[in-house]
């Protein structure tokens, strides 16, 4: 079980309606790049919450950049460049709001830590904002081998859980020092 948890929260509550039962949950939060973007300070899996998840055997997944963000590709967008990951990114984003994108790239990331084994079907929790709002099953693969030629590596959603139905829009998304800011049509820019 994977969970995308920032501060550790959700994680901890997935965790410990878990105990019993002989699931391995992974907390996937986020890098030291990331808190600096954010202006959180780093860790962000800290005091009763983390020790409470090392207690219950809870990987944390908090050294791994996200393989659709937080990435020198996504950096590059300031020039114009539009990767691929953001494509996918957008895309899932579309589909199933954030939590969706979310519940891809903690997979791809506790799979590139070695959190999580690849090609193994999985169940990844996230959400939009606080708390989750998205699961699925998926089956995990290292992030370089998303779109593999073959079918065995190559990483598949197989089960969407839940998801909202009412999508949440950022009308401001921030990459490193870059601010992309949404307008509506007819709207103008600054001052």
């Amino acid at each position: 079980m994977v969970v995308a948890s920032i501060s550790g929260e959700t994680a901890l509550k997935v965790a410990e309606a878990l105990k019993n039962l002989n699931v391995s949950v992974v907390c996937v939060s986020g890098f030291a790049g990331w808190g600096t973007i954010h202006e959180i300070e780093y860790p962000f899996v800290k005091g009763k919450i983390r020790e409470k998840l090392e207690k219950l055997q809870v990987a944390i997944v908090d050294k791994m950049p996200s393989s659709l963000s937080d990435t020198l590709d996504y950096g590059l967008a300031r020039y114009g460049y539009t990767p691929a990951s953001w494509t996918v990114a957008e895309t899932l984003v579309s589909v199933g709001g954030y939590g969706l994108k979310t519940a891809v790239e903690a997979i791809l990331m506790a799979t590139d830590y070695a959190a999580v084994p690849p090609y193994q079907d999985v169940v990844s929790i996230a959400g939009s904002d606080r708390g989750a709002d998205t699961a699925i099953v998926a089956r995990s693969t290292y992030s370089t081998h998303m779109f593999s030629g073959d079918s065995t590596q190559r990483f598949q959603v197989l089960e969407l859980i839940a998801m909202p139905r009412k999508k949440k829009w950022y009308k401001t998304i921030g990459v490193g020092g870059l601010l992309i800011k949404e307008v509506e049509k007819g709207e103008t820019l600054g001052p």
